[in-house]
């Protein structure tokens, strides 16, 4: 996606419009040196009220109280605007002026959480207690339940929505002001670097977080008199409590970088502030109509210059009138406009500007928008009349509520310029950008979410080939069906179920294996099991999540986690198996774990598949529908219970296999949301692009489907591939 800039004056103001747009892209790769040191100067180069130096939870409640007293000063600055005597008249401009300089933050409330848990560190009681309130986030279980859509609903009913999605639209709105880019992306840029802004991000959402309703959005619902779902737009309302034991616990862990966590909350306290002020002055202004018209025209100039050459007005032509306003010098050619026959002042229904030049004969029919109108009657109507009020004098300009720290310094003084030595030695370690030499080596790098241009690019070549053999012979593979038909799969589902328990109850007397190779089996399934529900990582991204198919998927993987309860994430469960069999291994995202001996190569070989594929939740969607319809179907009703009495005779738990059966059901369970994902996919694509679509989409999940067990990559080797039991 990209963000068309020629109508914005500097390049540097347009910065964080780009961002914003590269940032939601799961598939942009964002991660560099250079991108790291860009963000840690735009957190740590500025907005920042001095180091911690008083015991960190403390020092955190302190910025926390500091920013609701903030927010609560701030909202009743907005509150006044209403009392304005032109705010009536202004109404439907000023709600939707706010409603589009909100729609930056609001649209991705929560995303930056979207890439702080990984396949290396999702058993961590952080990541269990992240993963849990992003779920609340995004609605987890429910389509079109995040609050980015809450708040696109809202945009709907005041009719913006059209200006504000997708993000490239919204970048390049101008009414929209710069700054109300600034702190969404950022934050969107740290999420994909998240690892290495951890200690920021987390500041920064229980900052925002403990605001409450963000006091533009408060003007907006005190405004209107429509339904909106407030609780969800309001990030605070369901999850301050949570953010705060979430901040606690980073810093119990991690004492040394409390204060970057401190530093990312004033720096969130300061860009709001920023921002909130910026709007509201531009709100204020508004409420002249002078300055609407001036702001339309130049936002217009560029277009009308073309075609009003010939026209004169005040001997010069109105090209060069629209040209000045371009540049800024909108007053002397509404001046002239008020002086021409072409306005009445005070009177727009008599003024030939809004009669017979833009009626259906007339020759600027269309050109401008009912909004544009309103703003001209506005302005022709308040021509003559003194109010008492100019765009400088309005409630509340030029108020600042930015408070000051108890030292007297304000939250936001740029009084630090300095990288904290935290972030200053991750820089040395975050990009290694080599090919892995070795298949472990790639297992270990791979682990993190951000990746290097080389790290992609291999991710990249081992899902083609991997895809590659799993096409190869597609034509004779009788599973899943060649051909889909519309409501077909659950069925599909119960048939294969059947199948699986009459293998099941065929050789359900045979013996267990021997002690020593059950052991050896379930060690070398290591790699596999640690990382259990990676394949759908990418999933976590902030759109997919709540997508009407890919909720299944975040719901799934949420599920592979513990859906919030650390005592059922699924890599503990198996990692405390591995105990009971006399393995204390290393924890996963060490290089320690991938060189540990005890694992043979081949081990890492479908591992490294599903974590590669997970950088390509869009690109290789079908093929990941595909690979979750195998993952999930492929123990239910007679794997699992087959390795429940085969770690059972050796006395070993069967947790882990137990738990799978259950949750992985083809009634309810996640082998019904993986069919059901599919199901809605293709009916949309058939629905958007016709059957044709929906046809080779089907082909492309079957592929995916065998990718679980592809062919092998040469006559007579040994299959190493295997599905997580």
């Amino acid at each position: 996606m990209t963000v068309d800039q020629s109508q914005f004056p500097s390049d540097e103001l347009c910065a964080h419009r780009v961002l914003y747009v590269r940032a939601s892209d799961p598939e942009e790769i964002l991660l560099s040196n250079a991108m790291v040191d860009d963000l840690a100067q735009a957190i740590h180069g500025q907005g920042h009220a001095g180091e911690a130096h008083g015991e960190p939870v403390a020092e955190l409640d302190h910025i926390l109280r500091r920013a609701r007293e903030w927010a609560d000063a701030e909202r009743e600055c907005y509150r006044l605007i209403a009392e304005s005597p032109r705010f009536a008249d202004t109404q439907s401009s000023i709600v939707s002026r706010i409603a589009l300089n909100s729609a930056p933050m609001a649209l991705v409330s929560g995303a930056w959480l979207q890439w702080l848990v990984s396949s290396g560190n999702g058993d961590s009681e952080l990541s269990t207690l992240v993963l849990g309130m992003y779920a609340t986030d995004v609605g987890v279980g429910h389509p079109r339940s995040d609050r980015g859509s809450r708040y696109s609903d809202l945009l709907q009913d005041l009719g913006l929505a059209s200006r504000a999605v997708p993000e490239s639209r919204l970048a390049a709105e101008p009414q929209t002001l710069d700054c109300a880019f600034e702190l969404p992306s950022v934050m969107l840029a740290m999420s994909r670097c998240g690892e290495e802004f951890l200690a920021e991000l987390l500041g920064a959402d229980v900052c925002l977080r403990w605001m409450g309703l963000l006091p533009p959005l408060g003007f907006l619902r005190n405004s209107l008199h429509i339904e909106a779902r407030w609780d969800s737009i309001d990030l605070g309302r369901q999850t301050r409590d949570t953010s705060l034991t979430i901040a606690r616990t980073f810093i119990a862990a991690n004492g040394g970088e409390a204060a970057r966590l401190l530093h990312g909350a004033q720096w969130a306290l300061a860009r709001v502030q920023e921002w909130s002020n910026e709007l509201r002055t531009d709100v204020e202004n508004a409420l002249d109509p002078a300055f609407e018209m001036a702001e339309m025209l130049r936002l217009r100039a560029r277009q009308a210059a073309v075609y009003h050459d010939d026209f004169l007005l005040d001997g010069k032509s109105l090209r060069d009138w629209f040209l000045d306003a371009r540049d800024g010098g909108a007053e002397g050619f509404m001046a002239a406009l008020a002086a021409s026959r072409l306005v009445k002042p005070g009177q727009p229904d008599g003024s030939r500007l809004l009669g017979s030049l833009v009626d259906a004969a007339g020759p600027m029919f269309r050109i401008f928008s009912p909004e544009d109108v309103g703003v001209i009657r506005r302005w022709i109507a308040s021509l003559g009349k003194d109010n008492g009020q100019s765009a400088g004098s309005s409630p509340g300009a030029g108020r600042s509520t930015t408070l000051e720290t108890d030292g007297g310094e304000s939250i936001g003084t740029d009084v630090s310029r300095t990288t904290p030595p935290g972030l200053a030695a991750a820089r040395r370690v975050i990009v290694d950008d080599e090919v892995p030499a070795t298949i472990r080596l790639a297992y270990h790098r791979l682990l993190r979410r951000g990746d290097s241009p080389e790290l992609r690019r291999y991710a990249l070549t081992y899902v083609s080939d991997w895809l590659d053999r799993s096409r190869a012979g597609i034509e004779r593979v009788r599973k899943p069906p060649r051909t889909w038909q519309p409501g077909s799969l659950r069925k599909w589902l119960l048939d294969q179920h059947d199948e699986q328990d009459e293998l099941f109850q065929a050789f359900g007397d045979l013996e267990a294996p021997a002690r020593d190779l059950v052991i050896d089996t379930y060690v070398q399934m290591a790699p596999l099991n640690l990382i259990d529900g990676s394949w759908l990582s990418g999933f976590t991204d902030y759109r997919q999540a709540s997508s009407d198919f890919g909720h299944f998927l975040f719901a799934t993987y949420f599920d592979e986690l513990g859906n919030g309860e650390r005592r059922l994430n699924h890599p503990l469960i198996y990692r405390e198996l591995m105990r009971e069999m006399g393995f204390d291994l290393p924890p996963t995202a060490s290089l320690e774990f991938a060189d540990w001996p005890g694992f043979r190569d081949e081990s890492f070989e479908l591992p490294v598949y599903w974590l590669s594929i997970n950088r390509f939740p869009r690109r290789f969607l079908p093929e990941t529908l595909g690979l979750n319809l195998a993952m999930e179907l492929s123990g239910v009703g007679g794997t699992y219970r087959r390795e429940r009495f085969n770690v059972r005779a050796h006395g070993f738990s069967s947790e882990y296999f137990d738990i799978h059966n259950t949750i992985d059901n083809v009634a309810t369970g996640h082998s019904a949301w993986a069919a059901d994902a599919i199901e809605i996919y293709l009916a949309g694509l058939c629905t958007r692009l016709g059957a044709e679509a929906a046809e080779k989409s089907w082909e492309r999940i079957r592929v995916g489907f065998r990718s679980l067990h592809p062919p092998l990559p040469r006559p007579g080797a040994e299959d190493r591939c295997s599905a997580k039991t």
